[in-house]
């Protein structure tokens, strides 16, 4: 699966850049400027969303290089570890982390319509998430008392490729742009690390599977 996600990872970004990297005569609406920052949402499959802020230093109206900095969050849990005299505590049981992601922005050429930019877009990027995590365990002694443990890891994925992909939308130095996103992060893995009283987390919560979802940008362009 990995290396289906690379060769298409590669074969998508060859394909935007490819007309990026091309010499365009043309004019767009607004002037050129070196600095892109942007907020995103995005919305996936493995039922988490992301938000970010992003800065990007332009060398020219196609090919640009950066940097965000988001956090990322399931909203709906896919399995539950617990038994009968412990479980997880509810506002622990989904995942969540902070990331870095460096990234190459790849616009095309635009296609000029009225007052308003139009092309193609593709970001590849590499999310580092933070190699650590700790959560809270409810362990119960007598019903209805309880006591908290904890127990942490720093092991499980920390490291992710992803792309996106999509189109661009410019009016001035406003920017938007959506579509599709595809990554290698599992959500999961870093809980299928934990363990208490022997008993490993693994088997409570889904196995890895493919990403994939929809992304939104807001940029301005100074």
């Amino acid at each position: 699966m990995n290396k289906r996600i690379t060769e298409i990872f590669c074969l998508i970004t060859i394909l935007i850049a490819m007309p990026a990297l091309a010499q365009d005569k043309s004019e767009e609406n607004f002037n050129f400027a070196n600095s892109k920052v942007s907020f995103s949402g995005l919305v996936t499959s493995s039922d988490s969303y992301q938000l970010e802020a992003s800065y990007h230093y332009m060398f020219n109206r196609y090919i640009g290089l950066g940097g965000a900095f988001g956090y990322w969050s399931v909203w709906y849990e896919d399995g539950w570890a617990a038994e009968k005299d412990w479980e997880i505590e509810s506002d622990d049981n989904k995942p969540s982390n902070f990331y870095l992601r460096p990234s190459i922005v790849l616009k095309s050429p635009a296609l000029k319509i009225k007052q308003v930019d139009l092309g193609l877009y593709a970001e590849p990027g590499i999310m580092l998430n933070i190699p650590y995590q700790r959560i809270n365990i409810r362990q119960y002694i007598n019903w209805p008392d309880y006591d908290y443990k904890y127990v942490s890891t720093s092991k499980g994925q920390w490291f992710a490729i992803d792309l996106r992909v999509g189109i661009f939308v410019n009016f001035g130095p406003c920017g938007f742009s959506a579509g599709y996103i595809m990554s290698n992060l599992d959500v999961y893995s870093q809980y299928r690390q934990l363990s208490y009283k022997g008993t490993s987390f693994s088997k409570y919560y889904p196995k890895k599977s493919f990403m994939q979802g929809a992304y939104l940008t807001a940029s301005y362009y100074f």
